[in-house]
């Protein structure tokens, strides 16, 4: 199963792509207040649509109401976003990974909540993706590694440390290797590396690295 949690900003072609792809009995799709329009455009009908309703409205609930489709409605004073919320009824509700779509862009404030959700994640024992033509965005913890493939089409990894120092990070098969190194951030050192083999490993022993796929 996986669970496609789809945001506030639009979807391209590529990105419906990615939902399209799956097996509708394989896959759950929650929308987060407005996202519902992006899905409807798409004709893709979501399981679930979860929100204040603040961006799309006291009328788009009662239409999702009357079409008989499952909705959460949010408190509008509350401390989770919208996408936080839905990534909470992912954990509850379903198996798997899960990939958030229309969270990348648009406000800086949202974008980078939206990457701090992925060690929620993490946290609950879930992986999950943020993910759009340009990007694929992910988190590992120390003990972890990843395997990234060339055929994926993105010419550029970056990796960043989160919430201190990542420790033991292993990079191989990328065109600036990295063996057992200490990123600390506060520099540009670990931006756009890139896989010079059909795959490419990294590791890490201690702490939390993002790992950005990205393309132009």
């Amino acid at each position: 199963m996986i669970t496609f949690i789809v945001g506030a900003m639009p979807l391209d072609e590529y990105t419906k792509n990615i939902m399209l792809k799956v097996p509708e009995r394989e896959r759950m799709i929650i929308a987060c207040d407005k996202g519902y329009f992006h899905l409807k455009e798409a004709k893709l009908v979501p399981d679930l649509v979860i929100g204040d309703f603040d961006s799309a409205g006291e009328e788009l609930y009662k239409e999702l109401v009357s079409q008989g489709i499952n909705v959460v409605k949010l408190n509008p004073v509350k401390d989770d976003t919208d996408v936080e919320a839905a990534l909470k009824y992912a954990f509850d509700n379903s198996t798997g990974d899960i990939v958030i779509l229309g969270a990348i862009g648009g406000r800086l404030d949202h974008t980078l909540g939206n990457i701090a959700l992925l060690g929620m994640a993490l946290k609950n024992g879930r992986k999950a993706y943020l993910w759009d033509r340009t990007n694929r965005v992910q988190m590992i913890e120390g003990g972890q590694s990843i395997t990234l493939e060339k055929a994926l089409d993105y010419k550029y990894v970056s990796v960043f440390p989160y919430g201190g120092l990542a420790d033991g990070v292993n990079m191989e098969g990328f065109k600036y290797p990295v063996s057992d190194g200490t990123i600390e951030g506060f520099n540009t050192l670990t931006v756009s590396n890139e896989l010079i083999e059909d795959t490419g490993e990294i590791s890490i022993k201690k702490g939390y690295l993002i790992v950005m796929e990205t393309k132009d």
